[in-house]
């Protein structure tokens, strides 16, 4: 793999994507007053696949594969698109957003440990150390000053949906890297995601059929609009080229900036007050996301030997 040791283009689109995502959560639970999970989920995933598909086509890039690879292409598909969003929209749904967000705040942990068991890469000390350090910015940002955080037994159903779905979007993305190798982001995507939506259509068929189209706002299709281009179409593609380009571990840390987009959003639209705490938090996750993603490099040239003269 090629290390990329400067923040570049590849670092700003990945932002640009956690940005996409944070508001995205918002506009879930918007749209989710009006529709059921499966409705929402199922619409989406269609829409952001034919959205794909289609882009695919008009880049003629092909959707062949070999054939050694189809069933690998095919459980991934499943694992990464199917089962994650059945875990992740029922989750969203009976949880809070602070508590989605703490938890996915371990898929960091979870692609690095997956990443390297799987010899897929070699973490630095020092990117584990950044890692820990984003996980106690991540707390600051979600944790209000004067309160601890705990999980409410309430919506513990929710938040094990949510862990269980980490996980599994951990597995899909280490097992993504080998085939980046082979074919481009976006047919990776492509080809996934749309196996992942054909596999999700009989878990959402019965609640779509019973959708009436014409009683949801234009704010609720607006909002799964959003989700389906920009969370799905146009942030998956992004995520697949950064973990192309730099890695699994180091794309992955990005994921804890969501909470501070999130505050900021909280501010903006809400007015809700930003805690000393949060802006202390804020600080030490961009710190964390920097020693990851490349001040390792830093360390690794100090115990680099040095030649005896």
């Amino acid at each position: 793999m090629e290390e990329h040791k400067k923040f570049g283009a590849t670092d700003l689109f990945v932002l640009l994507a956690i940005l996409f995502w944070a508001i995205n959560f918002t506009f879930i639970k918007l749209a989710l007053r009006e529709f059921s999970p499966q409705q929402f989920n199922g619409i989406r995933l269609f829409l952001a696949s034919f959205i794909l598909i289609f882009v695919l086509f008009i880049r003629k890039e092909g959707f062949s594969v070999p054939k050694s690879d189809l069933w690998k292409i095919i459980v991934l598909g499943i694992i990464g698109h199917t089962a994650y969003q059945l875990l992740f929209i029922h989750g969203l749904n009976w949880t809070t957003v602070s508590n989605t967000s703490i938890i996915m705040a371990m898929t960091p942990l979870f692609i690095a440990l997956f990443s390297t068991l799987l010899k897929h890469e070699r973490i630095h000390w020092a990117g584990w150390l950044g890692i820990f350090i984003s996980f106690i910015g991540f707390y600051f940002v979600i944790t209000k000053q004067g309160e601890s955080f705990h999980f409410s037994w309430e919506a513990s159903k929710g938040d094990l949906m949510i862990f269980t779905g980490n996980i599994l979007w951990a597995v899909y993305t280490v097992f993504s890297k080998p085939f980046l190798e082979k074919i481009s982001p976006i047919k990776w995507t492509s080809l996934t995601l749309g196996i992942g939506a054909l596999f999700y259509l009989p878990f959402a068929a019965a609640d779509i059929l019973r959708l009436r189209f014409n009683e949801v706002s234009s704010l609720s299709w607006a909002a799964l609009v959003y989700s389906a281009l920009f969370a799905i179409a146009i942030c998956y593609v992004i995520w697949y080229t950064s973990v192309k380009r730099i890695g699994n571990s180091r794309t992955a840390i990005y994921g804890n900036i969501n909470p501070v987009f999130s505050v900021f959003f909280a501010f903006i639209i809400l007015s809700e007050q930003i805690t000393f705490s949060q802006i202390c938090g804020a600080l030490i996750i961009f710190g964390g996301v920097y020693l990851t993603r490349s001040g390792y490099l830093w360390f690794k040239k100090k115990e680099q030997p040095t030649n005896a003269k």
